[in-house]
C-alpha cells in the first residue's frame, strides 16, 4: 500500500514538468470541422444520454466516437465492463507517467479533434491521458484545470444538459460544427 503513494507522487511529479511543456507547445492547424471525438467520463450511468447527446451536437456516427470510462476504484471494473467503452483506472499507470495498459496506449497514439471532459472531480490520472493525448481542442466543465482545455463551460457538473447546449452554441460560433 505505501508503494501507491510513493507511485501517485512519482506520477504528480512528471505531471507537473510536463505541464509547462504543454503550455508552450504550438497548435496545430487544418480543418476546423470535427471528425473524431473522445469523451471522458467518470460516471457510467450517464454513458448512453452523453453518447447520443453528442452524436446530436456534433453530428457524427458512433464509430467516429470513443469514449474513456475513468474510474478510480478498480473494484468497480469488472460490473461496468459491459459499457463497451475503454475503461482506466490508477492501475493503467506506471511510474513517472508511464502508460502500462494497451487500452491507454491506443488512446494516446490516435489524433481526435474534440476532446469532452465530463468529470465531475478532477483527477491526476485523466489528467496525465489529456498531457499525452494528441487532440486538436479540448472541452470541459469550469471548475476542472484550465491550462489543460480550450473552452471551459461554467456550470455545474451535474447539468449535462446545459453543458451540451452552451457547448453546441460555442462549436457552431467557431464554426467547428455545421
Amino acid at each position: 500500500m505505501i508503494f501507491t503513494g510513493f507511485k501517485r507522487k512519482s506520477n504528480q511529479i512528471f505531471f507537473n514538468k510536463k505541464v509547462s511543456e504543454l503550455l508552450n507547445k504550438p497548435t496545430e492547424t487544418g480543418s476546423n470541422l470535427i471528425k473524431t471525438v473522445l469523451i471522458i467520463l467518470d460516471d457510467a450511468s450517464e454513458k448512453e444520454l452523453i453518447e447520443k447527446d453528442v452524436q446530436d451536437i456534433v453530428g457524427i456516427s458512433k464509430n467516429k466516437l470513443e469514449i474513456i470510462l475513468y474510474q478510480e476504484k478498480p473494484q468497480k471494473l469488472q460490473k461496468e465492463n459491459s459499457l463497451q467503452a475503454a475503461i482506466i483506472s490508477p492501475n493503467d499507470f506506471g511510474w513517472f507517467g508511464a502508460v502500462k495498459s494497451e487500452k491507454a496506449k491506443h488512446i494516446l497514439t490516435k489524433k481526435y479533434d474534440l476532446l469532452i471532459n465530463y468529470s465531475k472531480v478532477d483527477a491526476l490520472y485523466s489528467n496525465l491521458l489529456l498531457l499525452q493525448s494528441n487532440i486538436k481542442f479540448k472541452v470541459g466543465f469550469a471548475h476542472l484545470d484550465n491550462r489543460f482545455y480550450d473552452l471551459l463551460i461554467d456550470c455545474k457538473p451535474d447539468n449535462v444538459h446545459l453543458f451540451n447546449q452552451e457547448l453546441k452554441k460555442y462549436l457552431q460560433i467557431l464554426k467547428m460544427i455545421e
